[in-house]
């Protein structure tokens, strides 16, 4: 029996005969040469003198479906580069595990939600373009279909914007990371962020950049510290733990830099989606600054939870005017409802979102930073997707403690495999997903990916809570009583202004 992940909706065997196959050249397609030359190298077979995986194109199939007959020769029905890519990487899997003789099978297989995604967040810890796109192959590798890059935040801005070179001059450096003393730095320059869009295009991967506002600013704060309600000297944040210090929304200013960086976002990103933060706001400033307040009054709000949806909706037009799909961070507070329906959520929690369109980015199953003794690989695939308008799913890898790629891989891999499964056929279970676990982790040796061993991955009670000990260690870097003393501070300034 074929082991494939994520498992296709059908496979029907035709007969018992096997075929064997020692050599492998493509007809023709509307592939990328990335993704052709990935496909061989993978194989590592000689080249046949006759086409022999011949690509059929069928209109009547979606975009990224696709049927593979196998025989003497591999027939590949698509509608597109999608259906192509994906039918190829079913065929790696068939390749690595029947070991040169197919069966005679007929697979006819389409995603169940059009976004699968995988949220890399570069802001707390820079990843290098070169690792970039070995996330990306990890993707492709997986189906999933958008890459979503959390570029800027409290620890660091992450892209070059030219109207304000500040942001990666200041932006881009903090001191410290957390339990060491070493400064970090990194950041895209707008050539840089081309090649990985053409990098992720080529593999079919759209990418959607995020621009974390109005909380998780204080990079940017620190650049140009007009930005924020209060303003005085603050420096790039060192540690983990929301900070209160947030974008002034009562102030035009700070509207006119938010369009600004919006403006060069559409440049470097062309395609549908944006995401635009929206969680983790602390409203102490906002509370006592006359901008805000004033805004609020101009508008006839009652709270600055009010004023929050308020700023949202109306950044969430200016991108819908320039032809994009916005997305924001789901929180917890009932006034919801005030937020445009089309302004969509990345659904960390049980929140009803309504008619609203939702990723599922679940905290119980798809925080894959968070360690196994917290989400095990069970949980990660026993999760359901939330119910209600779900466009898909995503797996979400912050960085405040994966500082590089191996431990990215840890923390990712098996997770990622269940969440694709999920993401291609609405559902995933532990009882399924177990049988070809031997199989996933023999293809991730094979493509040099890193990986939880199965006692780490589905920890006992000992090692899951000592896990959970180490992480929470984050408490001791994170700055509450600073934050707590410096609202003090601001509180006085705001009486005597």
């Amino acid at each position: 029996m074929l082991k494939l992940i994520p498992q296709p909706q059908r496979i029907e065997k035709l007969s018992d005969k096997l075929f064997s196959i020692s050599a492998i050249k493509l007809g023709k397609n509307n592939l990328c040469k990335e993704a052709s030359e990935d496909f061989l190298l993978f194989c590592a077979l000689p080249n046949s003198q006759k086409e022999n995986i011949i690509f059929i194109t069928d209109h009547s199939l979606h975009n990224e479906e696709y049927i593979i007959e196998t025989g003497n020769e591999i027939t590949v029905s698509s509608n597109s580069a999608f259906g192509q890519l994906y039918a190829l990487q079913t065929l790696k899997q068939i390749v690595f595990q029947c070991k040169g003789q197919i069966p005679h099978i007929k697979i006819s297989d389409k995603p169940a939600y059009p976004f699968r995604g995988f949220m890399l967040d570069v802001g707390r810890y820079f990843f290098s373009v070169d690792d970039v796109k070995k996330i990306i192959r990890r993707m492709v590798l997986h189906k999933l279909n958008v890459l979503h890059l959390h570029l800027t935040e409290d620890q660091g801005w992450r892209i070059e914007i030219e109207k304000y070179p500040l942001l990666t001059k200041i932006g881009s450096e903090r001191k410290k990371t957390n339990f060491n003393h070493r400064p970090h730095s990194g950041f895209y320059t707008k050539e840089e962020i081309k090649k990985i869009v053409d990098y992720a295009h080529s593999f079919c991967i759209k990418v959607m950049p995020e621009f974390d506002i109005p909380g998780h600013s204080r990079a940017a704060i620190a650049c140009y510290n007009n930005l924020t309600c209060f303003p005085r000297p603050l420096p790039v944040a060192d540690h983990w733990g929301v900070k209160h210090d947030v974008l002034c929304v009562g102030k035009e200013s700070t509207m006119q830099f938010v369009y600004d960086i919006l403006d060069e976002f559409f440049e470097m990103f062309p395609d549908k989606y944006i995401h635009i933060g929206g969680d983790e706001v602390p409203k102490h400033r906002w509370d006592l600054c006359p901008a805000c307040t004033a805004k609020r009054k101009e508008l006839g709000l009652n709270t600055s939870d009010e004023l929050q949806f308020w700023f949202m909706n109306k950044i969430k037009d200016y991108c819908k005017e320039h032809g994009k799909q916005v997305f924001m961070w789901s929180w917890d507070l009932e006034e919801a409802s005030i937020l445009d329906t089309d302004l969509g959520f990345t659904k960390c929690g049980d929140m009803n979102t309504g008619e609203r369109p939702f990723i599922d980015t679940s905290t119980k199953a798809n925080y894959i930073d968070l360690p196994y003794g917290y989400i095990s690989l069970k949980d990660t695939a026993n999760h359901k997707v939330y119910s209600g308008n779900a466009l898909g799913v995503e797996a979400a890898l912050w960085t405040e403690y994966v500082p590089n790629m191996k431990k990215a891989d840890l923390m990712s891999f098996p997770r990622t495999g269940c969440i694709a499964e999920t993401g291609w056929n609405s559902s995933c279970s532990w009882e399924s997903f177990k049988e070809k676990l031997d199989f996933y982790y023999g293809y991730l040796d094979k493509n040099n990916i890193g990986y939880a061993k199965p006692n780490k991955a589905n920890p006992n009670k000992l090692r899951a809570k000592l896990s959970i000990l180490l992480f929470e260690r984050r408490q001791l870097t994170w700055e509450g009583l600073h934050n707590i003393f410096d609202d003090k501070k601001i509180e006085k300034i705001a009486k005597n202004q």
